[in-house]
């Protein structure tokens, strides 16, 4: 095989890595049968608005911070992503005394999946004189990036990885966009599994950067990784099981069809093998055609929602007090973990600027700041998390969680992933 330098491997990865998260993410969104919360807590009802803690009104002049999602559109529906974010503004301004004291005004775009929409939020952006621009989930981030950027304006995003937002100077990725395939091979370290077999579904945008990642990965756990793209609609894939010569673990990436076909084949042929799986393999359905379900396979977990956490029950009285009676599902979560992290981390640095400069280099000073809904992980944004691949990437957390059998999910654990997330 032809290897790659590794200047060379990683210039490709971010060109390929955002349409293999986009290829999984938004399959599941297009299928019927995949549009569920991915296991995640649906309700606000009972919240304890104690957490918020002691109010902090903010108070002077108003900064704009532009909020970017994709909104409604034929295939998906992001619309509860702006209400969190909504929701999120309205409690930093009541009780985080705002952004840097001043009251937080957003102002919403919509790209519809569209480029020229996604150019035109770009433009809403710069005639509104916005200070910074967040984001929940990735939406069309390239056309409109390269529009705000140029103008000095800073980009957070929660979860987002194309080759733009991954090599663009003054964007900012809160959380770990290579978890998908990262948290699988140090979970393998941690339980001393030296063998794996990566089930990804066979699109090329999707085992472009599993081909290109995965074994890369595995490597520095210590383990070896085989990856095998299958074609989506297999009903049975007993045959790739059984070529895969028994490893010691699975690792599942695609949609909840594909997951379910995988899951029956893995415990006919080899029901001792250990399975991971992202947490978009859980759907609607919730594991219904799988027999015994997805009792004991680990999720990749995008959130830790243990009702027990604190993160979480601040999430949920957020949602309670300024949601309107939004639920807490993912896109939610998304929306709430995009903009609090912005406030968080620009808050936490020193300094009392709010013009884009003074954003940009609050972020690049920030300390180690909590992640929301990060289970205690926190992140950082000064170029070291992921350096190797991308320094626009602010944490390499990783966390798991137990399934019950209707994927319900539980015991969330916090993944040493330490010297993971390197290739070479």
């Amino acid at each position: 095989m032809y290897l790659l330098n590794p200047s060379r491997a990683r210039r490709r990865l971010r060109v390929t890595l955002v349409a293999g998260l986009a290829a999984v993410a938004l399959t599941a969104a297009a299928c019927g049968d995949d549009g569920g919360s991915g296991g995640q807590a649906n309700g606000s009802a009972g919240a304890d608005t104690a957490i918020l803690g002691t109010p902090k009104a903010a108070s002077g002049t108003p900064v704009k911070i532009g909020f970017l999602s994709s909104g409604q559109t034929q295939t998906v529906d992001t619309s509860d992503e702006i209400k969190a974010a909504k929701a999120t503004a309205a409690y930093a301004n009541a009780y985080l005394g705002g952004l840097r004291g001043h009251p937080i005004e957003l102002v919403i775009c919509e790209d519809k999946n569209v480029p020229a929409t996604s150019q035109a939020c770009g433009n809403t952006f710069l005639q509104e004189h916005v200070a910074a621009v967040a984001a929940g989930g990735p939406g069309l981030t390239d056309p409109w990036i390269q529009i705000v950027q140029p103008a000095g304006i800073p980009v957070g995003m929660n979860s987002a990885a194309s080759s733009v937002v991954l090599s663009t100077p003054g964007v900012f990725v809160w959380s770990n966009p290579l978890a998908v395939f990262g948290t699988s091979a140090a979970y393998a370290r941690e339980h001393k599994l030296t063998k794996a077999a990566i089930l990804v579904i066979d699109f090329p945008t999707a085992t472009g950067p599993a081909k290109e990642l995965e074994p890369a990965f595995f490597r520095n756990a210590g383990a070896t990784a085989d990856v095998v793209a299958i074609p989506p609609g297999t009903a049975d894939m007993t045959p790739q099981i059984q070529a895969a010569k028994h490893p010691d673990l699975f690792h599942v990436i695609g949609n909840a069809t594909f997951c379910a076909s995988a899951i029956r084949a893995i415990r006919t042929i080899d029901p001792n093998a250990s399975i991971t799986a992202i947490d978009r393999c859980i759907g609607a359905v919730k594991g219904a055609s799988i027999p015994g379900g997805f009792k004991g396979v680990t999720i990749v977990a995008e959130a830790d929602v243990n009702p027990n956490d604190k993160e979480f029950q601040l999430f949920k009285a957020v949602i309670g007090k300024y949601g309107n009676g939004l639920g807490t599902g993912v896109n939610p979560q998304s929306g709430y973990q995009g903009m609090l992290s912005l406030v968080r981390a620009v808050n936490a640095a020193s300094g009392t600027d709010v013009t884009p400069a003074g954003i940009t280099k609050a972020l690049q000073t920030m300390p180690a700041t909590p992640y929301p809904l990060g289970g205690g992980t926190t992140f950082k944004c000064d170029g070291t998390a992921t350096a190797a691949i991308s320094k626009n990437i602010c944490s390499a957390a990783s966390f798991v969680a137990d399934a019950a059998t209707d994927g319900t999910l539980s015991n969330f654990t916090t993944i040493d992933a330490t010297g993971i997330y390197k290739l070479g």
